[in-house]
């Protein structure tokens, strides 16, 4: 059920055809619970309008083609739906948050240290003299909060 919720979620923020198709293709195709909610065949018939429906007084069709051939009027560009660009605005703010969100969690899960500083930190570790290239260099500690995993990366000074 979580995933339905996130799909729909993700269906909003972001109002581009591929990604919709993408969904529906990758999800709502294969979810039984999402196919539950699709109309049946005889709901979808009775939302359609067939031509034997229409009353017989109400043809369409001669006005059509004299408005055709006389060229009546000039397609002008539809203008974009307000609604539209605020949805546009609003998946873009969405997805600027959520890459702000995803930065700042993995950034605050990683400690980085450097210099002689970052040794006298942490007494498990202590690097007394490092050298890349036959030059002094400076060392880069890297350790993620809530392990034991310690990476050192050895630089190059400028």
């Amino acid at each position: 059920m979580w995933r339905c919720k996130l799909v729909d979620v993700l269906d909003r923020l972001v109002p581009l055809k591929v990604w919709r198709g993408y969904l529906i293709e990758w999800h709502r195709d294969r979810c039984p619970r999402c196919q539950a909610g699709l109309a049946g065949r005889e709901e979808a018939r009775r939302l359609l309008v067939r031509a034997e429906d229409i009353a017989s007084g109400l043809d369409l069709w001669p006005r059509a083609r004299k408005a055709i051939a006389g060229g009546a009027g000039t397609l002008k560009p539809a203008a974009a739906a307000p609604r539209l660009i605020w949805r546009i605005a609003l998946s873009y703010a969405g997805a600027v948050l959520l890459a702000v969100f995803v930065l700042w969690f993995f950034r605050s899960g990683i400690s980085v240290r450097t210099g002689p500083a970052a040794a006298s930190q942490d007494s498990r570790i202590r690097i007394n003299y490092l050298r890349v290239g036959g030059e002094p260099a400076t060392a880069y500690i890297y350790q993620p909060s809530g392990t034991d995993l310690v990476v050192v990366w050895a630089g190059k000074n400028p």
